[in-house]
Protein backbone atom coordinates (compact mmCIF):
# COMPACT_ATOMS: atom_id res chain seq x y z
CA UNK A 1 0.00 0.00 0.00
CA UNK A 2 2.76 2.41 0.93
CA UNK A 3 4.69 1.41 -2.21
CA UNK A 4 1.68 2.12 -4.42
CA UNK A 5 1.24 5.54 -2.77
CA UNK A 6 4.92 6.29 -3.34
CA UNK A 7 4.61 5.14 -6.95
CA UNK A 8 1.53 7.31 -7.44
CA UNK A 9 3.25 10.39 -6.06
CA UNK A 10 6.35 9.69 -8.09
CA UNK A 11 4.23 9.29 -11.24
CA UNK A 12 2.47 12.59 -10.57
CA UNK A 13 5.79 14.38 -10.04
CA UNK A 14 7.25 12.89 -13.22
CA UNK A 15 4.15 13.83 -15.22
CA UNK A 16 4.28 17.33 -13.76
CA UNK A 17 7.89 17.87 -14.81
CA UNK A 18 7.25 16.37 -18.22
CA UNK A 19 4.34 18.80 -18.67
CA UNK A 20 6.37 21.78 -17.47
CA UNK A 21 9.35 20.98 -19.65
CA UNK A 22 7.06 20.16 -22.56
CA UNK A 23 5.26 23.47 -22.31
CA UNK A 24 8.58 25.26 -21.87
CA UNK A 25 9.93 23.55 -24.97
CA UNK A 26 6.86 24.44 -26.96
CA UNK A 27 6.91 28.01 -25.68
CA UNK A 28 10.62 28.35 -26.44
CA UNK A 29 10.11 26.93 -29.91
CA UNK A 30 7.57 29.68 -30.62
CA UNK A 31 10.47 32.16 -30.59
CA UNK A 32 12.44 30.17 -33.12
CA UNK A 33 12.07 31.21 -36.77
CA UNK A 34 10.26 28.75 -38.98
CA UNK A 35 12.45 27.63 -41.87
CA UNK A 36 9.92 27.67 -44.69
CA UNK A 37 10.29 25.38 -47.69
CA UNK A 38 9.44 28.40 -49.86
CA UNK A 39 11.56 31.28 -48.52
CA UNK A 40 10.74 34.95 -49.10
CA UNK A 41 8.06 37.33 -47.87
CA UNK A 42 4.47 36.10 -48.17
CA UNK A 43 1.22 37.99 -48.58
CA UNK A 44 -1.59 37.15 -46.17
CA UNK A 45 -5.10 38.60 -46.38
CA UNK A 46 -7.44 38.26 -43.42
CA UNK A 47 -11.01 39.06 -44.32
CA UNK A 48 -13.72 40.33 -42.04
CA UNK A 49 -15.21 37.29 -40.32
CA UNK A 50 -12.17 35.02 -40.68
CA UNK A 51 -11.92 32.95 -37.50
CA UNK A 52 -8.88 31.27 -35.96
CA UNK A 53 -9.40 28.08 -37.97
CA UNK A 54 -9.51 29.96 -41.27
CA UNK A 55 -6.48 32.09 -40.38
CA UNK A 56 -4.47 29.03 -39.35
CA UNK A 57 -5.41 27.28 -42.60
CA UNK A 58 -4.29 30.31 -44.64
CA UNK A 59 -0.97 30.44 -42.78
CA UNK A 60 -0.38 26.74 -43.37
CA UNK A 61 -1.30 27.10 -47.05
CA UNK A 62 1.28 29.87 -47.37
CA UNK A 63 3.86 27.68 -45.60
CA UNK A 64 4.22 30.22 -42.80
CA UNK A 65 3.64 27.75 -39.95
CA UNK A 66 4.48 24.07 -39.33
CA UNK A 67 1.21 23.12 -37.71
CA UNK A 68 -2.27 24.64 -37.72
CA UNK A 69 -2.98 23.02 -34.35
CA UNK A 70 0.14 24.42 -32.72
CA UNK A 71 -0.62 27.94 -34.02
CA UNK A 72 -4.19 27.74 -32.70
CA UNK A 73 -3.04 26.34 -29.36
CA UNK A 74 -0.41 29.04 -28.98
CA UNK A 75 -2.92 31.77 -29.97
CA UNK A 76 -5.30 30.58 -27.25
CA UNK A 77 -2.47 30.33 -24.71
CA UNK A 78 -1.46 33.94 -25.45
CA UNK A 79 -5.05 35.17 -25.23
CA UNK A 80 -5.08 36.20 -28.91
CA UNK A 81 -7.76 33.83 -30.18
CA UNK A 82 -10.01 36.72 -31.28
CA UNK A 83 -7.39 39.46 -31.56
CA UNK A 84 -6.22 39.12 -35.14
CA UNK A 85 -7.00 42.19 -37.23
CA UNK A 86 -8.39 42.01 -40.74
CA UNK A 87 -6.40 43.37 -43.66
CA UNK A 88 -3.48 42.51 -45.90
CA UNK A 89 -0.11 41.63 -44.38
CA UNK A 90 3.39 41.06 -45.70
CA UNK A 91 4.87 38.31 -43.52
CA UNK A 92 8.68 38.19 -43.56
CA UNK A 93 10.45 34.92 -44.21
CA UNK A 94 11.54 32.72 -41.28
CA UNK A 95 9.04 34.40 -38.94
CA UNK A 96 8.54 32.82 -35.52
CA UNK A 97 5.09 31.95 -34.19
CA UNK A 98 5.53 34.57 -31.48
CA UNK A 99 6.30 37.28 -34.05
CA UNK A 100 3.46 36.07 -36.24
CA UNK A 101 1.00 36.38 -33.34
CA UNK A 102 2.34 39.86 -32.59
CA UNK A 103 2.09 41.04 -36.22
CA UNK A 104 -1.49 39.80 -36.66
CA UNK A 105 -2.76 41.02 -33.29
CA UNK A 106 -1.21 44.48 -33.68
CA UNK A 107 -2.76 44.82 -37.12
CA UNK A 108 0.42 45.75 -38.94
CA UNK A 109 -1.28 45.59 -42.31
CA UNK A 110 -0.12 46.94 -45.67
CA UNK A 111 -1.18 50.59 -45.96
CA UNK A 112 -1.45 51.94 -49.49
CA UNK A 113 -0.99 55.73 -49.79
CA UNK A 114 -3.40 57.75 -51.90
CA UNK A 115 -3.02 61.50 -52.53
CA UNK A 116 -5.94 63.71 -53.48
CA UNK A 117 -5.02 67.04 -55.12
CA UNK A 118 -6.90 70.14 -54.05
CA UNK A 119 -9.92 70.93 -56.18
CA UNK A 120 -10.88 67.41 -57.21
CA UNK A 121 -14.53 66.48 -57.46
CA UNK A 122 -15.89 63.55 -55.46
CA UNK A 123 -16.21 61.52 -58.65
CA UNK A 124 -12.51 62.03 -59.40
CA UNK A 125 -11.59 61.02 -55.87
CA UNK A 126 -13.72 57.89 -56.10
CA UNK A 127 -12.12 56.88 -59.39
CA UNK A 128 -8.69 57.29 -57.80
CA UNK A 129 -9.71 55.18 -54.80
CA UNK A 130 -10.98 52.45 -57.10
CA UNK A 131 -7.73 52.49 -59.10
CA UNK A 132 -5.85 51.87 -55.83
CA UNK A 133 -8.02 48.86 -55.03
CA UNK A 134 -10.14 50.51 -52.36
CA UNK A 135 -13.46 48.72 -52.82
CA UNK A 136 -16.33 49.76 -55.09
CA UNK A 137 -16.49 53.18 -56.77
CA UNK A 138 -20.28 53.04 -57.11
CA UNK A 139 -20.72 52.53 -53.39
CA UNK A 140 -18.75 55.72 -52.64
CA UNK A 141 -21.11 57.68 -54.87
CA UNK A 142 -24.15 56.10 -53.21
CA UNK A 143 -22.91 56.82 -49.68
CA UNK A 144 -21.76 60.37 -50.47
CA UNK A 145 -25.31 61.28 -51.50
CA UNK A 146 -27.11 59.31 -48.79
CA UNK A 147 -28.84 61.70 -46.38
CA UNK A 148 -28.98 59.00 -43.69
CA UNK A 149 -25.23 58.39 -43.96
CA UNK A 150 -24.46 62.13 -43.99
CA UNK A 151 -26.64 62.62 -40.90
CA UNK A 152 -24.92 59.69 -39.18
CA UNK A 153 -21.65 61.62 -39.33
CA UNK A 154 -23.15 63.97 -36.72
CA UNK A 155 -21.59 67.11 -38.16
CA UNK A 156 -23.08 70.60 -37.67
CA UNK A 157 -23.73 71.19 -41.35
CA UNK A 158 -26.86 70.86 -43.47
CA UNK A 159 -25.43 69.13 -46.53
CA UNK A 160 -27.09 66.89 -49.12
CA UNK A 161 -23.77 65.58 -50.48
CA UNK A 162 -20.23 65.10 -49.21
CA UNK A 163 -18.87 67.23 -52.07
CA UNK A 164 -16.63 69.86 -50.49
CA UNK A 165 -16.27 67.97 -47.21
CA UNK A 166 -13.70 65.38 -48.33
CA UNK A 167 -10.41 66.97 -47.37
CA UNK A 168 -7.70 66.74 -50.06
CA UNK A 169 -4.66 65.18 -48.43
CA UNK A 170 -2.47 62.06 -48.46
CA UNK A 171 -4.10 59.13 -46.70
CA UNK A 172 -2.98 55.58 -46.01
CA UNK A 173 -5.62 52.89 -45.94
CA UNK A 174 -5.61 49.12 -45.75
CA UNK A 175 -7.07 47.30 -48.75
CA UNK A 176 -9.75 46.00 -46.44
CA UNK A 177 -10.86 49.50 -45.45
CA UNK A 178 -14.57 49.92 -46.12
CA UNK A 179 -16.04 52.74 -48.19
CA UNK A 180 -17.76 54.07 -45.07
CA UNK A 181 -14.53 54.13 -43.08
CA UNK A 182 -12.63 55.94 -45.84
CA UNK A 183 -15.32 58.60 -46.30
CA UNK A 184 -15.59 59.04 -42.53
CA UNK A 185 -11.81 59.51 -42.27
CA UNK A 186 -11.79 62.17 -44.99
CA UNK A 187 -14.75 64.08 -43.51
CA UNK A 188 -13.23 63.91 -40.01
CA UNK A 189 -9.95 65.25 -41.43
CA UNK A 190 -11.85 68.16 -42.99
CA UNK A 191 -13.37 69.21 -39.66
CA UNK A 192 -10.15 68.52 -37.77
CA UNK A 193 -8.12 70.77 -40.08
CA UNK A 194 -10.54 73.70 -39.99
CA UNK A 195 -10.21 76.26 -37.17
CA UNK A 196 -12.74 75.70 -34.39
CA UNK A 197 -14.17 79.16 -35.01
CA UNK A 198 -14.63 78.74 -38.77
CA UNK A 199 -18.39 79.12 -38.38
CA UNK A 200 -17.81 82.47 -36.68
CA UNK A 201 -15.31 83.55 -39.35
CA UNK A 202 -17.88 82.79 -42.04
CA UNK A 203 -20.58 84.72 -40.19
CA UNK A 204 -18.29 87.75 -39.95
CA UNK A 205 -18.31 88.02 -43.76
CA UNK A 206 -22.01 87.31 -44.13
CA UNK A 207 -21.84 83.60 -44.93
CA UNK A 208 -23.05 80.43 -43.28
CA UNK A 209 -20.57 77.64 -42.68
CA UNK A 210 -21.77 75.71 -45.74
CA UNK A 211 -21.83 78.83 -47.93
CA UNK A 212 -18.20 79.45 -47.04
CA UNK A 213 -17.31 75.90 -48.14
CA UNK A 214 -19.23 76.40 -51.41
CA UNK A 215 -17.39 79.66 -52.08
CA UNK A 216 -14.06 78.03 -51.20
CA UNK A 217 -14.69 75.33 -53.80
CA UNK A 218 -15.26 77.99 -56.47
CA UNK A 219 -12.10 79.87 -55.47
CA UNK A 220 -10.18 76.58 -55.65
CA UNK A 221 -11.35 75.99 -59.21
CA UNK A 222 -10.75 79.56 -60.34
CA UNK A 223 -7.09 79.92 -59.44
CA UNK A 224 -4.06 77.88 -58.49
CA UNK A 225 -2.02 80.98 -57.63
CA UNK A 226 -1.72 81.42 -53.87
CA UNK A 227 -1.44 85.22 -53.99
CA UNK A 228 -4.73 85.51 -55.91
CA UNK A 229 -7.06 83.49 -53.70
CA UNK A 230 -8.05 86.37 -51.42
CA UNK A 231 -8.47 88.67 -54.43
CA UNK A 232 -10.74 86.13 -56.18
CA UNK A 233 -12.65 85.84 -52.91
CA UNK A 234 -13.09 89.62 -52.76
CA UNK A 235 -14.59 89.68 -56.26
CA UNK A 236 -17.26 87.14 -55.34
CA UNK A 237 -18.01 88.82 -52.01
CA UNK A 238 -18.35 92.18 -53.77
CA UNK A 239 -20.65 90.75 -56.43
CA UNK A 240 -22.86 89.08 -53.79
CA UNK A 241 -23.14 92.37 -51.88
CA UNK A 242 -24.04 94.25 -55.06
CA UNK A 243 -26.65 91.62 -56.07
CA UNK A 244 -24.65 90.71 -59.17
CA UNK A 245 -24.55 87.22 -60.59
CA UNK A 246 -21.27 85.43 -59.88
CA UNK A 247 -20.85 84.43 -63.56
CA UNK A 248 -18.16 81.84 -62.94
CA UNK A 249 -17.47 79.10 -65.50
CA UNK A 250 -16.50 76.30 -63.05
CA UNK A 251 -20.00 76.28 -61.55
CA UNK A 252 -21.61 76.02 -64.98
CA UNK A 253 -19.27 73.17 -65.90
CA UNK A 254 -20.17 71.32 -62.69
CA UNK A 255 -23.81 71.33 -63.74
CA UNK A 256 -23.07 69.83 -67.18
CA UNK A 257 -23.27 66.06 -67.42
CA UNK A 258 -20.36 64.51 -69.31
CA UNK A 259 -18.65 67.85 -69.96
CA UNK A 260 -16.19 67.46 -72.86
CA UNK A 261 -13.87 70.34 -71.96
CA UNK A 262 -15.39 72.89 -74.35
CA UNK A 263 -17.77 75.37 -72.70
CA UNK A 264 -20.22 76.67 -75.29
CA UNK A 265 -22.53 79.71 -75.41
CA UNK A 266 -25.51 77.37 -75.42
CA UNK A 267 -24.32 75.77 -72.17
CA UNK A 268 -23.85 79.21 -70.62
CA UNK A 269 -27.51 79.93 -71.42
CA UNK A 270 -28.79 76.55 -70.18
CA UNK A 271 -30.61 76.88 -66.88
CA UNK A 272 -29.24 74.49 -64.25
CA UNK A 273 -28.96 75.01 -60.46
CA UNK A 274 -25.22 75.56 -61.00
CA UNK A 275 -25.41 78.15 -63.81
CA UNK A 276 -24.30 81.34 -62.07
CA UNK A 277 -24.68 83.30 -65.32
CA UNK A 278 -28.44 82.82 -64.93
CA UNK A 279 -28.99 82.37 -61.19
CA UNK A 280 -28.08 84.79 -58.43
CA UNK A 281 -26.03 83.80 -55.42
CA UNK A 282 -24.01 80.67 -54.74
CA UNK A 283 -24.76 77.28 -56.27
CA UNK A 284 -26.61 74.78 -54.05
CA UNK A 285 -23.53 72.69 -53.16
CA UNK A 286 -19.74 72.89 -53.42
CA UNK A 287 -18.40 72.09 -56.89
CA UNK A 288 -15.14 70.49 -55.71
CA UNK A 289 -13.20 69.69 -52.56
CA UNK A 290 -11.16 72.76 -51.57
CA UNK A 291 -7.87 72.79 -49.70
CA UNK A 292 -7.17 74.78 -46.57
CA UNK A 293 -5.88 77.89 -48.40
CA UNK A 294 -9.10 78.24 -50.40
CA UNK A 295 -11.23 77.56 -47.32
CA UNK A 296 -9.46 80.36 -45.46
CA UNK A 297 -9.62 82.73 -48.46
CA UNK A 298 -13.40 82.32 -48.56
CA UNK A 299 -13.72 83.84 -45.08
CA UNK A 300 -10.82 86.30 -45.49
CA UNK A 301 -11.51 88.25 -48.70
CA UNK A 302 -9.08 91.00 -49.59
CA UNK A 303 -10.47 94.52 -49.19
CA UNK A 304 -10.91 95.61 -52.80
CA UNK A 305 -13.47 97.12 -55.14
CA UNK A 306 -12.87 94.46 -57.79
CA UNK A 307 -15.97 92.96 -59.40
CA UNK A 308 -14.37 91.42 -62.50
CA UNK A 309 -11.38 89.26 -63.36
CA UNK A 310 -10.14 87.62 -66.51
CA UNK A 311 -7.46 84.98 -67.09
CA UNK A 312 -4.27 86.37 -68.60
CA UNK A 313 -3.23 83.04 -70.04
CA UNK A 314 -0.26 82.39 -67.76
CA UNK A 315 -2.29 81.12 -64.82
CA UNK A 316 -2.84 84.57 -63.27
CA UNK A 317 -5.72 87.04 -63.67
CA UNK A 318 -6.34 90.70 -64.43
CA UNK A 319 -8.72 92.31 -61.93
CA UNK A 320 -11.03 95.25 -62.69
CA UNK A 321 -13.35 97.53 -60.75
CA UNK A 322 -15.73 98.31 -63.63
CA UNK A 323 -17.04 96.79 -66.83
CA UNK A 324 -15.17 99.20 -69.11
CA UNK A 325 -11.80 98.15 -67.69
CA UNK A 326 -12.87 94.53 -67.80
CA UNK A 327 -13.76 94.73 -71.52
CA UNK A 328 -10.30 96.12 -72.27
CA UNK A 329 -8.72 93.24 -70.31
CA UNK A 330 -10.90 90.67 -72.09
CA UNK A 331 -9.84 92.03 -75.49
CA UNK A 332 -6.21 92.01 -74.42
CA UNK A 333 -6.05 88.52 -72.93
CA UNK A 334 -9.00 86.50 -74.24
CA UNK A 335 -9.32 87.62 -77.85
CA UNK A 336 -5.60 87.47 -78.57
CA UNK A 337 -4.78 84.06 -77.15
CA UNK A 338 -1.53 82.37 -78.06
CA UNK A 339 -0.74 78.66 -78.07
CA UNK A 340 0.66 78.79 -74.52
CA UNK A 341 -2.55 80.25 -73.12
CA UNK A 342 -3.86 78.66 -69.92
CA UNK A 343 -6.54 79.91 -67.59
CA UNK A 344 -5.41 78.00 -64.49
Amino acid sequence: MQFSRFLSKRTIIICFFISVFGCAALFFSSYLPYQSDTPGSKSLFIRNGDGLNVIAAKLKRQDLIRSKHYFKWFSVLMGKRRSYKRGEYVIPENVSVMDLVRILSEGKTILIPVTFPEGQRMSEMFSLLKSKGYQNEGKYDQLSRSISFINSLKRPIDAVTLEGLLFPDTYKFSKDSSEKMILLTMVNTFFKKLPDNYNEMAANVGLSFYEAVILASIIEKETGVASERNLISSVFHNRIKQRMRLQTDPTVIYGIKNFDGNLTRKQLRTDTPYNTYINFGLPPTPIANPGMAALMAAVNPAKTNYIFFVAKGDGTHEFSIDYKSHKIAVTKYQKRRNKQYRSY
